[in-house]
């Protein structure tokens, strides 16, 4: 063999790898319908791929409405006529005349927003999941917090009010200062902390917090429930008789493969032209099926590792969660961070409390009293069921919920329970004891 075609086919190999595995890193990285979009795409494009959709395509072309055969999962459906905050939200980005990017990422934020009307993700997180500059995610997350209802599109519930003050002409003076400058002093709901932070009356700084108890601190539940439709579980998990058990979801993986009649011609094609087309479309197609064959592989191993870490979770619920990390998950199947963190992102599993993304179970920890360490999932969880079940005629402080936390042997901080129950988007009892 001549020297230079041994080089050439080092490199043509070399090339066809470092292809294949940007590839692979690309599908992992898609959530389960983005994923089927594209394979779609693939597939028009390139006569030798052949396309099993499994039960994918019926989700599609059912639209929004419920799978057929599917369970009643309310995450999973929703009736196709009743209205949503994202329909809302889609149908007044539509005639919002923004750029093409700005509207594609502005629809891509409207569909990570919770009950409430939360962004659940930020907007780094969502530049990088778009392939699109941070400062095209910033105006559409300004044209999202235009919207109506006021207050939709926000990350705290300092942001949902001052969204709110903000676009309210008969806005009560004072007190989008109240919210910007004095959020700690407002949120024990003592007037005259606040008037005395921004130099004004009692009587000013009342009336202002008077106004700010009456906005709504869940803009997005008055505007029917949030579309979950899209959300096609890629695993479901669960235990029987006491083994782990992870059942990947055909309907969000499509399988491919060659088309076998266009294999025969490519052996016999005699035109060079002919021949050099159908080998690229081979190399492409080989590559995609070599992706959504690694894609389930590293998907699967992944969702086993995670839950054989917080096994007791299948059993006993979200109190049972300890804290766990995308580097210890990385270090136990010898994969890089980041290769978890894509696998990770936008996949949802099915357990036997609902369906949640996979990065639910990755949390920090809090020392308990007796050494060990706690997630703080565990924590929220045992603020969120005490706030809900508490007196509303006096609602617990953050200092008492410290104080039950502690009874339960967690040491937690006052200051360490307000982030917890801000991150929860709970009001401060001043503010519970009026508005909830």
């Amino acid at each position: 063999m001549r020297p230079g075609i041994g080089l050439t086919q080092a490199l043509s190999t070399k090339t066809l790898l470092t292809a294949e595995l940007h590839q692979s890193l690309h599908l992992l990285q898609l959530p389960a319908q983005e994923l089927i979009r594209y394979a779609e795409e693939q597939a028009l494009d390139n006569p030798l791929l052949e396309l099993d959709l499994h039960g994918g395509s019926r989700l599609r072309k059912q639209g929004r409405g419920r799978p057929a055969g599917g369970g009643t999962d309310p995450l999973q459906w929703v009736p196709a006529g009743e209205e949503t905050l994202e329909r809302q939200l889609l149908g007044q980005l539509r005639t919002a005349g923004l750029p093409p990017a700005v509207y594609k990422a502005a629809a891509y934020l409207a569909g990570n927003l919770d009950e409430r009307g939360y962004l659940t993700l930020t907007p780094e997180e969502a530049a990088a999941e778009l392939q699109l500059p941070e400062g095209v995610v910033t105006q559409a997350l300004e044209a999202l917090q235009s919207l109506e209802p006021a207050g939709v599109g926000a990350r705290t519930l300092q942001e949902c009010l001052l969204l709110q003050i903000d676009r309210d002409p008969a806005a009560q003076p004072w007190a989008l200062q109240a919210v910007r400058d004095s959020w700690p002093q407002l949120c024990q709901g003592r007037p005259e902390r606040v008037a005395v932070g921004l130099g004004i009356t009692r009587e000013e700084a009342a009336g202002a917090l008077a106004y700010i108890r009456r906005l709504d601190p869940r803009p997005g539940s008055s505007c029917g429930p949030v579309e979950r439709a899209y959300v096609v579980p890629d695993a479901e998990v669960f235990l029987q008789q006491g083994e782990l058990v992870v059942r990947m979801n055909p309907d969000a993986l499509p399988a491919a493969a060659f088309r076998p009649e266009y294999e025969a011609q490519l052996r016999q094609a005699g035109c060079p032209r002919t021949a050099a087309f159908l080998q690229g479309k081979r190399s492409q197609a080989q590559s995609l099926v070599y992706g959504l064959q690694q894609r389930r592989v590293t998907l699967l191993r992944v969702i086993r590792a995670i839950f054989e870490e917080q096994e007791a979770f299948l059993s006993k619920g979200w109190a049972a969660v300890h804290p766990l990390t995308l580097k210890q998950i990385a270090q136990r199947l010898d994969l890089h961070e980041s290769t978890v963190s894509r696998a990770v992102q936008h996949k949802y599993v099915r357990t036997p409390y609902g369906v949640r993304e996979l990065k639910a179970w990755f949390t920090s920890g809090v020392r308990t009293a007796d050494g060990e360490t706690a997630s703080s999932a565990a924590v929220k969880t045992r603020i969120r069921e005490w706030i809900a079940g508490e007196d509303k005629r006096r609602p617990y402080s953050d200092q008492k919920l410290a104080e039950l936390l502690a009874a339960d042997g967690l040491a937690v901080s006052r200051r360490t329970v307000a982030k917890y129950r801000e991150e929860l988007h709970l009001l401060s009892s001043a503010l519970r004891k009026t508005i909830m």
